[in-house]
């Protein structure tokens, strides 16, 4: 059964020779569709030159990483030729900031940009030094000009506006000189209710008489009174003034941002902002567009409500005519603007939670520009592939008042259902309303997330229609809100991951730690940085601190190494010998001893997992970043520089592993969805960040921005259109969180818990918002929703259903890979090697899922790039355990380990670990008793359907008991209290490599594992081992890939 919007995509994804700009509302399945269009091109006859001509942008790399996969994917199934995936390898999927970097690679030396740039994302020193050379602002402005503004505005308010606001570098200074200013309606005016009049009338004078009559600072004069009429005469009577000083600030923070990004590049560093603005500069000059353009990109845009205007103009001028000239957006020219079939963008209005309201006003106003001139044609996607029927019915309801196109905001566009719709539910949670208003709103908000947590935990997964607890998720417009309902869902044994919106690199101890230890191996006397080590990462305590440092922080240094008997000294010697042992080493290996003798590891894994979810795949991957840095031939100075500068990067949003309850603001939700989603506070108010000045606010209307130097300039007008626009966006990030859930929308009903003096649910909250309040608009559709949350068998069943197929397509797509090296890897893994690959999840201790694997497979078949630190040491001890020659004896064994040391990433841990192997063998003689295999293959046929392949690291047959044993090598870093682990993680692989060997060799075989790291051999029984294969073989046609997944 087709959907309602069916037609329109298929024409998006079968007309490749038109243009497109699509709405698709939440759920509506836009990858899917931007998906279908590329594997649509990749079976065109002209597949071979529009593949690798293809530039996708996504607001995020992860979201690029998986929507090229999934492509992949489907070019497979297609079964579609070698040359065509060839192809499709080289179309470029990622971030627009990633293309404006290849552009600039390409073609940046025609702006006289360095060959080598570093990028930043926390430049606060550099412009702290920018700051101290700069002298002199405002060459821009005649000399006159400048002499003027300086007498209203500081040189420091000019330069703190320069670095919040981004300006349009090009502005130019005013035409005209300052105005004249006429007074004389403000001294006329009077009201004898309003006193204070007189009193602004002479401050008034006083000022006047200063600004006409001497070359003094006068700062604008407040207005005592605020009487309507003679507030609205007094900013008439400033306004021509105001306007021009206004103009002549822009054009210097023009001009100190010019100068700032050419002080960073003249320093080889350069911003985000930067990527795109000189990809911009290098479309405007005519010739190297022109080169650029003859390269026939054609551009898919993927959420293009979260699009600023510069990015546009690169994504548009890259597509037009190799001939074409000025700009698409000025010309407004058909014939001017994107090539037939080569630019298509999807997005959705509603959605717009990132961009300011002047920017999502130029994306609608380039969406219609584009239909209006015949650029590209308009469709909409409204179907959702997300919301059950009852959710969709609540969200109809709901946002048809809210989101009405009037004042800025959007409109809203109706969802749709799919053919196969679920009954779904909305819960209206009634929470107690006797709740003392006296106690503080932290109190409150404890009190309502206590009895929410209570509500989770006796409601259950399957009332929530759930099928694990990580399908589940909380939603909050505040990261500060997430905390009490932690702490709540904790007290009644409930798991929690906490996420937000402002998660920033430096934010996560796995990177900030690091960092820290990085930058003091580098700056062995950087004092404060080593006291900052001492205590967040070794734990002492200031008095510790004090009584050693004495009041001199010079004490607090790693270059030299201290004698006293006290804990300080003791880390700082550490410290020390640490600094000494990485000094001649390369930068992987250096930061590897770092993380290894500061058990760094430890330290992370000691912090709230609750907070803190997977530091131990977060510090893998900047062991992985450091192996890139080592191999683009960066030193470690420069690599803890590299770190330093994006400590307030912004971190992307990862899919849970672990079984946890996830707390998340609404704005890090976006793009995500959850089985269930609960929005509670909504009776509480939602404050806003704390105004500083200077600020510049643009409107939808205005063409230049408004500065806003202090709260004088803020006329009431503007006042209520700042408040406008930020309640339109809170109505849009309601719409995000309350489209999440796939099954159970549940909204806490709270009224009573956050009223204000007068009683009322506050302005600024959910439940304004969303017009919920008693005699609001929507205040019946809330009423009406059941408060009882009930189970569905229905659902319960699809989801089955659905894991099971979703287990069977991730099985199939193995298969889809070509060649015989491939066809080997993935036939020998379909059943053990990928779907319970071993793991190398955690370095040190233990063994958890869902971190970083690496999947065991013979040499030829390992990846070229090994991704993390675990994986490198792995693929090094099978490559050397192979090389050893098993059937000689063990005193020629040493050569063996000599020749394979030397590639080691870790040698004293390859010494340490080859020792343990060395003893165990001497002492258990019988271990080489028969002949050695080393990496023996087998393909088993299970039944007329299915075989099993894998590859036995080392197997021994006794030719005088005819027994088989095989063996395992894992090199999983774990203590010897924790072998029982390994144990038990591994016996599913091991259960049918034991039963494939004995079937096919219809003789008696022994299975175990070898751990390298503690040196311990553990060995399966048989009756074990049995057990566990008629586990499996019941799983076989069911649950047998997910069952195998969940073992890793």
């Amino acid at each position: 059964m087709e959907t309602i919007d069916q037609p329109s995509r298929e024409q998006f994804a079968r007309e490749l020779d038109r243009n497109f700009s699509v709405t698709a509302s939440a759920g509506s399945g836009k990858t899917r569709a931007i998906t279908d269009r590329i594997v649509e091109i990749a079976r065109d006859r002209r597949a071979l030159d529009w593949l690798a001509k293809l530039v996708v942008v996504t607001y995020t790399n992860r979201a690029a990483d998986e929507m090229q996969q999934r492509t992949r994917q489907k070019i497979l199934e297609s079964g579609l030729s070698l040359e065509v995936l060839e192809a499709f390898n080289r179309a470029f999927f990622g971030t627009i900031h990633s293309f404006c970097v290849k552009l600039l690679a390409m073609h940046g030396h025609h702006l006289g940009l360095p060959a080598k740039m570093e990028l930043i994302t926390d430049d606060e020193d550099l412009w702290n030094d920018f700051v101290q050379q700069q002298t002199t602002i405002g060459r821009s402005l005649s000399p006159e000009n400048r002499r003027v503004l300086l007498r209203f505005v500081q040189a420091r308010q000019l330069m703190e506006l320069s670095r919040k606001y981004v300006v349009d570098l090009a502005v130019a200074q005013p035409k005209t000189p300052c105005p004249d200013a006429s007074f004389e309606e403000v001294y006329a005016a009077s009201n004898r209710r309003a006193k204070n009049i007189p009193k602004a009338q002479a401050n008034l004078r006083r000022w006047e008489k200063r600004w006409r009559d001497t070359d003094e600072f006068v700062p604008w004069p407040p207005c005592a009174s605020t009487a309507k009429e003679f507030v609205r005469v007094w900013r008439e009577a400033f306004g021509p003034l105001r306007e021009w000083v206004n103009a002549c600030a822009l054009c210097i923070a023009a001009e100190v941002q010019r100068d700032y990004r050419e002080f960073r590049l003249a320093r080889g560093v350069i911003t985000y902002p930067d990527q795109v603005a000189l990809a911009g500069e290098l479309m405007r000059l005519p010739e190297v567009a022109r080169r650029i353009r003859e390269n026939n990109y054609r551009v898919l845009l993927d959420e293009a409500q979260d699009t600023d205007p510069q990015q546009f103009f690169v994504l548009l001028e890259i597509v037009r005519p190799a001939e074409a000239t000025g700009s698409f957006t000025q010309d407004r020219s058909p014939t001017g603007g994107p090539r037939p079939g080569h630019f298509c963008m999807v997005g959705d209005f509603q959605q717009s939670i990132y961009r300011n309201p002047a920017e999502l006003a130029r994306y609608r106003a380039l969406h219609e520009l584009l239909i209006e001139t015949k650029a590209a044609e308009e469709l909409k996607f409204s179907v959702t592939f997300r919301l059950d029927r009852r959710q969709l019915d609540f969200v109809n309801e709901m946002f048809d008042e809210i989101l009405n196109n009037i004042g800025g905001q959007v409109q809203f566009v109706e969802l749709n259902p799919r053919p196969d719709i679920l009954p779904g539910q909305v819960v209206r949670l009634d929470l107690d309303q006797d709740v003392d208003p006296n106690l503080s709103e932290p109190r409150r908000a404890a009190i309502e997330a206590r009895e929410l947590a209570n509500w989770i935990r006796a409601t259950g997964l399957e009332k929530l229609r759930a099928d694990s607890w990580r399908q589940i998720a909380i939603l909050c417009p505040r990261k500060a809100w997430l905390r009490s309902l932690r702490d709540a869902l904790l007290d009644v044994d409930l798991a929690v991951e906490i996420q937000s919106e402002s998660d920033r690199e430096g934010e996560n101890p796995a990177y900030a730690w690091l960092t820290a230890l990085l930058a003091i191996m580098v700056d062995a006397e950087a004092s404060y940085e080593i006291i900052g080590v001492l205590r967040e990462i070794f734990g002492l305590s200031d008095d510790e601190l004090a009584r050693f440092g004495q009041g001199y922080p010079a004490r607090f240094q790693i270059v030299h190494r201290t004698r006293e008997p006290v804990t300080a000294p003791a880390v700082l010697n550490l410290l020390a010998r640490t600094r000494e042992a990485i000094e001649m080493q390369p930068l992987f290996s250096a930061v590897q001893e770092i993380v290894r003798a500061t058990n760094l590891r430890e330290r992370l894994r000691s912090l709230p997992p609750e907070e803190y979810a997977d530091l131990g795949a977060d510090l893998d991957a900047l062991l992985n970043a450091a192996a890139n840095a080592e191999a683009n031939g960066l030193s470690l100075a420069e690599f803890a520089n590299y770190l330093r500068a994006n400590f307030s990067k912004t971190r992307e949003t990862r899919p849970s592993f672990s079984d946890a309850i996830q707390l998340i603001t609404a704005h890090k939700a976006k793009g995500s969805e959850w089985q269930a989603v609960i929005v509670p506070f909504l009776s509480r108010k939602v404050w806003g960040a704390p105004v500083r000045y200077p600020r510049a606010i643009k409107t939808v209307e205005a063409n230049a921005a408004q500065i806003i130097f202090d709260r004088t300039d803020l006329t009431a007008e503007l006042e209520q259109e700042i408040k406008d626009t930020e309640r339109q966006e809170m109505e849009r990030l309601l719409y995000v969180a309350l489209t999440r859930a796939k099954h159970t929308l549940v909204v806490a009903y709270d009224r009573e818990f956050f009223p204000t003096a007068n009683g009322q649910v506050a302005s600024e909250s959910q439940m304004k918002w969303l017009r919920a309040d008693a005699g609001d608009t929507n205040v019946a559709v809330i009423a009406a929703l059941p408060s009882k949350a009930r189970q569905c068998r229905e659902t319960a069943a699809r989801q089955w259903r659905v894991a099971h197929e979703e287990a069977r397509e991730n099985l199939d797509a193995l298969r889809l890979e070509t060649g015989w090296i491939d066809v080997a890897r993935q036939t020998a893994g379909a059943f053990i090697r990928t779907s319970n690959p071993s793991l190398f999840a955690r370095v040190e201790t233990a063994v958890v899922k869902g971190a970083d694997v690496w999947k065991e497979a013979e040499p030829e078949l390992r990846p070229a790039t090994i991704d993390n630190p675990a994986m490198r040491y792995g693929v090094w001890w099978h490559v050397f355990a192979q090389s050893i020659p098993w059937n000689l004896d063990p005193s020629v064994w040493e050569k063996a380990f000599e020749a394979s040391s030397t590639t080691s990433p870790d040698p004293a841990r390859s010494k340490r670990e080859w020792k343990l192997l060395r003893e165990y063998v001497s002492g258990h003689r019988d271990f080489l008793a028969g002949n050695m295999y080393s990496e023996m293959p087998f393909l088993w046929r299970i039944d007329e359907a299915m075989c099993l392949e894998g590859i036995v690291d080392l197997a021994r047959f006794n030719r005088e008991t005819n027994n088989w044993f095989i063996l395992d090598w894992k090199t999983n870093q774990i203590v010897p209290g924790k072998i029982d682990n390994l144990r038990t993680q591994y016996l599913p692989q091991l259960a049918a490599y034991w039963k494939a060997i004995a079937e096919m060799t219809k003789q008696p075989v022994n299975a175990g594992i070898y751990s390298s790291a503690t040196g311990c051999f553990v060995t399966y029984s048989e009756r074990e081992l049995k057990g566990e294969w008629e586990r499996l073989r019941r799983l076989l046609r069911d649950n047998l890939a997910s069952e195998i997944a969940d073992s890793g």
